[in-house]
């Protein structure tokens, strides 16, 4: 047999796809053989990493479940939408992760608050985080069936393992005595582990009304506006812009 063969059985052995790959790339590309052997396995093992790398990056962003696979480098600054470069810049950086604040994101419905939170949650899914992604009225009905059937507290441990929670649609509609209660239990389980992202139309200083129970209410503000980073957009609906640009593209 080989050494290409045995290499090849080998690496196939051991599951080491990326670096079979690399191996054979190498093979097929004589300036590749032409570099020394630290070199090259250097190489071959990069790839396996790169492999494994990406396999966890694709991993955790299904398990995020965000409402769109958003990326940093696409956010639109085209249109002024009260979001300064370097602002976002900074929060790009995650320093308020890692400090395990809090992220506020406010502003008129459209003007791209849900992509500019899941383009922050995939910086942070690439910088080895762990994320997930919940509608409010999602995460409270999800609540509510898990203390039906009795994993209220598996839920919790859940929630508590995540190094980013987004909550969208904050305030959208109000909140119940008994989701208020609850939601004030997720962040309880998060002060000082984690980070938590929430969107809203509503201004910060609107978001007391939006519950009934006003004393708990107290509770969740303090620990959600507590050492937060505050992000205020402003403009028109992007979705209309866009239709606008693309009658106008159409001629029409």
């Amino acid at each position: 047999m080989s050494s290409e063969a045995i290499v090849t059985q080998h690496l196939n052995s051991l599951g080491l796809s990326g670096a079979l790959e690399e191996f054979h790339r190498q093979l097929n590309e004589p300036a590749s053989l032409s570099l020394g052997f630290e070199e090259r396995l250097a190489m071959i093992l990069g790839a396996q990493v790169d492999l494994r790398v990406n396999r966890r990056i694709q991993r955790r962003i299904k398990e995020a479940e965000l409402k769109v696979l958003a990326h940093p480098g696409e956010i639109d600054f085209s249109v002024d939408r009260g979001v300064p470069k370097a602002k976002v810049a900074e929060i790009l950086s995650l320093g308020f992760l890692r400090r395990h604040h809090n992220l506020l994101v406010t502003g008129p419905t459209g003007c791209g608050k849900t992509y500019l939170i899941c383009a922050i949650a995939h910086s942070a899914i690439v910088a080895d985080h762990t994320v997930r992604y919940f509608r409010l009225s999602h995460l409270l009905e999800q609540i509510t069936i898990a203390r039906a059937d009795g994993t209220y507290k598996s839920f919790l441990t859940k929630i508590r393992s995540k190094d980013v929670i987004l909550i969208d649609d904050f305030g959208l509609a109000p909140i119940a005595s008994r989701g208020s209660r609850e939601l004030l239990d997720i962040l309880d389980e998060r002060i000082g582990v984690g980070s938590t992202i929430i969107a809203s139309q509503l201004p910060v200083s609107t978001w007391y009304q939006s519950f009934e129970d006003l004393t708990v209410a107290d509770s969740i503000l303090d620990r959600l506006v507590h050492d937060s980073m505050r992000l205020e957009m402003k403009g028109e609906s992007m979705r209309k812009i866009r239709a606008q640009h693309s009658e106008m593209g159409d001629g029409s």
